[in-house]
This record gives structure tokens, C-alpha cells and sequence, in this order.
């Protein structure tokens, strides 16, 4: 119903935008004009078994869908996510040859982007020219790093093999830099053939999330490429340097069975530690969760891996149920401060980030974990986000961002993004749905929460 809420709003006032502008009832164009929220629910629709819906969402993807009108610089990583990852998800699961079509023209007009003297994109491409615009601007990890499974699975399905040669010749280059395990957010210009790290920050939230995400992710794509997991086993064995308290000062209370709230920080280029947690950053837990159900044993068993991944995963969902639950809307800020002293607990957000865009991380995470344990507590903790967001952020047109989460009553912003119908609302229907209506033996989400195809290459 919440979910059928936000389209029947977008549907009736913004149906063909890329967004739906709630409380103003009118469409906005972030992307193009290319109807993104319509490709962003596509997979959620067939999910929820909303047949009537996505087949209207499908006939605009075949009679209205016009890239030609996309006139504007946009982001290509924004693109790849959400609107090739769209129409790739629901191709996925209905088969239907337009989508893919589609997702090709997508494809093609993506590619001028990647045409670099270093091979890593440029942040924006013009779809309807062809064209993109030279940046000088450092480049971003997660942006560079996260356009692989995406157009490896193009490839995959078109024969084209364009696609999976522009993406990996893209993450190569990311590899160029020759840094493993953590790296920094940002990397020299695209311009720039050489492909260097810039002083930045280390972390797992923005500017990086999705980079470490998709090395596990390309492995599931494609397990015969062994090197995808294994540049996942060093991240994930140097993930404890940015995690506060550290886990091996805390055995202790874990053996008697305290679950230790783990807080993901960031430490800056010179060593010293910046105290906040993002909530971009909760993915993290799931990701690990995916980790301990699909590494091999093997893998496992070293480096004590098996349980330090199981205490860091509980122990960071702890901290981000924590990060809804503490505020008295029970919606999570973008971010917290941490406090510096053991045990490191959150301490009150700046005004900067104390809004709420409804992200979907949180919930993801307690989608996995509670796959990997069927602890019942994760249910019990998505009922409580889901109740929050009804409580706090739905207006009469579908559901807004919230400028504050510690005032009630909430003061809403006139925005509701594409990812609330892709992600939040998805995460936490599978949530509380059997395991059959998500079979993770076939599938995996993209970063958008889009199904791509396991073993596809």
C-alpha cells in the first residue's frame, strides 16, 4: 500500500519526469527527462506482483522513453545504476525483449563517456549529443568503480561486447593505482592517463560505498574470475581499521555474548580520524552477510574471518537500527557524530546532517542479515522504519524527505527520490516476504536493488 501510495502520486502528477515533487504535485527533471522513477520501480512492480502497473511502466519504456529528449549533462554513474540497472532488473525477471532493447540504446549512448585518456568515464554524459564534458575534477571511487555489473551484464545479454570491455577497462584503472584494500574517495581526473590516488579521505559511506560492494558482486557474476574475490578478502580484512571500538579490543565482551555496536568512521589522509558515521555506510552489513553466505569455507576459516565478519556484521546493524531508532522521529539522520571515547556512541548531528532522504541502507542490511539467521529481530526492526516513515515522512501525494529528524512535527521537503520505490520500499517488502519471492541462488542486486543474473559470464 505505501509503496502503491508514492507511484498512484507519481503517476497522477509527474508520469513521465524523472521525479515527483510531492507537496507542489508537479514532476522535476534530475535526469534528463527520461521518466527514471518509472525505470527505478520497474523491478519493484513485478516483485509486489503489481502486473497492471508495470505493464503501463513497460509501455512507456517501449512507445515513450526517448533519450533524444535528454538534452542535459547527467551523471553517468546515476544512469548506470538506476536507469540501465532498471531496465536490466526487470528484464531479469520478465524476459520481455523491449526492455533490453532499451537498455542497449541506453548502453550505446553511455559509451562516448568512457572514451578517456586514463579510461575511467567522465562524471556526466549529454544523451541526446553524444557528448561529455571534460572534468577536472578528482574522481570519485564508488562513481568510477560501480558501472561494472551493469554493462558486464549488457554485454552478456547482447553479445556486444563493448559494454563489458569499456567497464572493465574502467575498473583496470582503478586497479592502476596499485593501493589494496581500503582506498581513498578520490582519484586523479579522468584526463589524466595515469590513474593516481588524491589525498582524501578512507571510508565506506559516500563517495566510496558501492566500489567495494561490486568487487563481491562482479565475483557472483562471474565466479570463474577468482581475482574479484579475492581484492574483496583484503578489503575485508583491512575493514577493521576504519571501525570503532577497534574489534579485537572488544573480544572480551563479545565472549559474553554483548553485541558490540560497531560504528564505521573515516580517516583522513593523514591518519587522524574524522568522528561520524554515514548512513550511506550501512549497506556494509549486508554486504558482509552476502560475504558469509556465498565466500567459500576455505576463505572462511582464515584469518578468523568467519567470526570476526559475523560480529562486525550483527554488531554495525546494531548501530544502524540504532541510528533510527535514537532520533524521536525514528527516522535516521544522513549522518552522525561519534564520540571519540570507548564505547564510541553517537552523539547529536550537526544541523547539516540531520535530514532524512528516506535511504534505503538500513533496511537492505536487515534484508540480509535476516536471510543469513532468520533472527526474527530484524523484521521486528524493519516494522519499526517502516512505521516511521509512515508516521513521519507520507504526505497525501506519496512520501517527502524530511529537513529534521528530531522535530515532530516533521517539516517536509518538496522531494521524493527514485531509490524510496527501488530500494527502501523493495528492501523491506523482501524483508517480511517467504525466500522464494527473491531467489538469491539465481540473483543479486545491483546498487539501485536491481536483480542482475548470478554466473552470467
Amino acid at each position: 500500500d505505501a509503496f502503491l501510495h508514492a507511484w498512484r502520486g507519481y503517476e497522477r502528477h509527474a508520469w513521465g519526469s524523472d521525479e515527483l515533487q510531492p507537496i507542489s504535485r508537479v514532476g522535476r527533471n534530475s535526469f534528463g527527462g527520461l521518466g527514471l522513477t518509472i525505470l527505478d520501480s520497474l523491478s519493484t512492480l513485478w516483485l509486489m506482483g503489481l502486473d497492471r502497473e508495470f505493464e503501463k511502466g513497460v509501455k512507456f519504456v517501449k512507445d515513450d522513453l526517448d533519450f533524444d529528449n535528454a538534452d542535459s549533462d547527467v551523471s553517468v554513474f546515476e544512469l548506470t545504476i538506476r536507469g540501465l540497472g532498471g531496465l536490466l532488473g526487470a528484464h531479469t525477471l520478465s524476459n520481455k525483449k523491449i526492455l533490453l532493447e532499451r537498455a542497449q540504446e541506453l548502453g550505446n549512448r553511455l559509451l562516448p563517456a568512457f572514451q578517456t585518456p586514463s579510461r575511467i568515464p567522465w562524471p556526466t554524459v549529454n544523451l541526446a549529443r553524444g557528448t561529455s564534458k571534460k572534468s577536472t575534477q578528482p574522481v570519485i571511487l564508488s562513481e568510477a568503480g560501480s558501472l561494472q555489473v551493469e554493462f558486464r551484464s549488457l554485454t552478456a545479454r547482447t553479445g556486444d561486447t563493448r559494454f563489458q570491455k569499456a567497464a572493465d577497462k574502467a575498473f583496470q584503472a582503478v586497479q592502476s593505482v596499485g593501493i589494496r584494500g581500503i582506498l581513498p574517495v578520490f582519484l586523479s581526473p579522468p584526463g589524466m592517463r595515469k590513474v593516481q590516488a588524491v589525498a582524501s579521505k578512507f571510508a565506506f559511506g559516500a563517495l566510496a560505498d558501492s566500489y567495494y560492494e561490486y568487487l563481491l558482486k562482479q565475483w557472483l557474476q562471474q565466479p570463474s574470475d577468482k581475482n574479484f574475490k579475492e581484492l574483496f578478502l583484503e578489503v575485508m580484512d583491512s575493514l577493521p581499521t576504519i571501525i570503532r571500538p577497534s574489534p579485537s579490543s572488544v573480544k572480551d565482551a563479545e565472549q559474553r555474548g554483548t553485541v558490540v555496536h560497531y560504528k564505521l568512521i573515516e580517516v583522513l589522509s593523514d591518519g587522524s580520524v574524522d568522528w561520524k558515521m554515514d548512513h550511506l555506510s550501512c549497506f556494509t552489513p549486508g554486504l558482509i552477510a552476502l560475504g558469509l553466505m556465498e565466500v567459500p569455507q576455505h576463505d572462511l576459516v582464515k584469518k578468523d574471518r568467519n567470526a570476526t565478519w559475523w560480529r562486525l556484521a550483527e554488531g554495525i546493524t546494531a548501530s544502524c537500527f540504532e541510528l533510527w531508532a535514537s532520533t524521536s522521529t525514528g527516522l535516521a539522520p544522513e549522518f552522525s557524530k561519534v564520540s571519540s571515547k570507548a564505547p564510541h556512541k553517537f552523539v547529536e548531528a550537526g544541523s547539516d546532517g540531520r535530514h532524512s532522504f528516506l535511504r534505503p541502507e538500513t533496511a537492505e542490511s536487515l534484508f540480509y542479515l535476516y536471510r543469513l539467521t532468520g533472527d526474527e529481530k530484524y523484521r521486528h526492526w524493519g516494522s519499526k522504519l517502516f512505521q516511521a516513515i509512515l508516521d513521519h515522512a507520507k504526505v497525501p501525494h506519496g512520501f517527502s524527505s524530511v529537513r529534521d529528524v528530531k522535530a515532530i512535527p516533521t517539516s517536509k521537503m518538496d522531494e521524493m527520490q527514485t531509490f524510496v520505490m527501488a530500494e527502501t520500499f523493495k528492501y523491506l517488502f523482501l524483508l517480511f516476504s517467504p525466500a522464494a519471492a527473491f531467489d538469491m541462488n539465481h540473483f543479486f542486486l545491483n546498487t539501485e536493488g536491481h536483480p542482475l543474473k548470478r554466473h552470467e559470464l
